[in-house]
């Protein structure tokens, strides 16, 4: 596998075209039950986004962070956003059912924003991957033909808070496989433990705090420390960390209609709205405007 900073790094969107799938959303993906496109171009990526899966027939091989393992049927795998994935050789009736996920889809179901790193399966420091026995796999795959039934009505009541719903659950169901398992917990490293404390502060201040030494202070560390250590522990810098952050909690405000984009500004304590839109942009590609717009 190539050198992870020059994989490059996938949206889930990104990640569809390559698949050859047409999809109302950027933020969740439900497959559909069919077999794997065999053909699809086998590149390595990094996906900004979260992965779940079971593979139901045949076997498929994958590459995860330079390990090669091969997924046979009721094999449970799973991929965070610190994963490096490339897919390699497959079995013409290879059917997996699998889940595609940003943090921000979650965001209205989970009260803390870093509670998806509690799930054990999205750690870089465990395999992504658990052999499960067929009446283990059972209510993931129950929860699959849920989801699969619901993927296409999008016009339906209640739709999008159906599928977050019915998503946790599914993480709820994965996390119990693995506490009964006795899957090994990763050991947290110095960098580990910074990196969880400095996500633990970004929620505290609602994601408003802007300033890297407000951070470094915070955790009374240098912000070149604090630089170095969330690097080596996450792969990004934490200004890559923060920014996030705040992305994810304007557009959350932003699909309020109560809410005017200067609000939305002055509630991200931006200095005025022209700042605020112009950070918007330059991470996201489009205006604050624009995304709402098409909402």
């Amino acid at each position: 596998m190539a050198n992870k900073e020059t994989i490059p790094l996938e949206s889930i969107d990104r990640r569809l075209a390559s698949m050859g799938y047409d999809w109302h959303s950027d933020d969740y993906f439900i497959s559909p039950d069919e077999i794997d496109n065999v053909g699809q171009e086998n590149l390595p990526y990094r996906p900004d986004f979260c992965i779940l899966g079971l593979c139901v027939t045949g076997w498929v091989e994958f590459e995860v962070d330079g390990k090669l393992i091969t997924i046979r049927p009721n094999c449970f795998f799973a991929a965070g956003p610190q994963r490096t994935i490339q897919k390699g050789k497959q079995s013409p009736d290879c059917k997996l059912r699998y889940l595609f996920f940003t943090k921000e889809f979650l965001l209205n179901n989970i009260t803390n924003f870093y509670e998806l790193e509690s799930f054990l399966f999205f750690s870089a420091s465990i395999e992504p991957y658990i052999q499960l026995e067929k009446k283990d796999a059972e209510p993931l795959l129950q929860l699959y033909d849920i989801l699969k039934n619901k993927r296409d009505q999008v016009n339906s009541p209640h739709h999008l808070e159906i599928i977050r719903s019915l998503f946790y659950t599914f993480l709820y169901e994965a996390a119990a496989i693995y506490q009964k398992k006795k899957v090994a917990q990763p050991k947290f490293t110095r960098n580990a433990d910074l990196n969880l404390k400095f996500q633990q502060l970004l929620v505290q201040t609602d994601n408003k705090k802007h300033n890297l030494k407000f951070y470094a202070d915070s955790l009374f560390i240098t912000p070149k420390y604090l630089i170095n250590a969330i690097k080596k522990s996450s792969g990004k810098t934490p200004g890559k960390l923060i920014n996030e952050a705040i992305i994810a909690e304007a557009k959350l405000l932003l699909r309020d209609r109560d809410h005017t984009i200067s609000t939305v500004s002055e509630q991200l304590q931006f200095s005025d709205q022209a700042s605020f839109s112009k950070f918007f942009k330059k991470n996201t590609g489009i205006t604050p405007a624009s995304y709402r717009l098409h909402r």
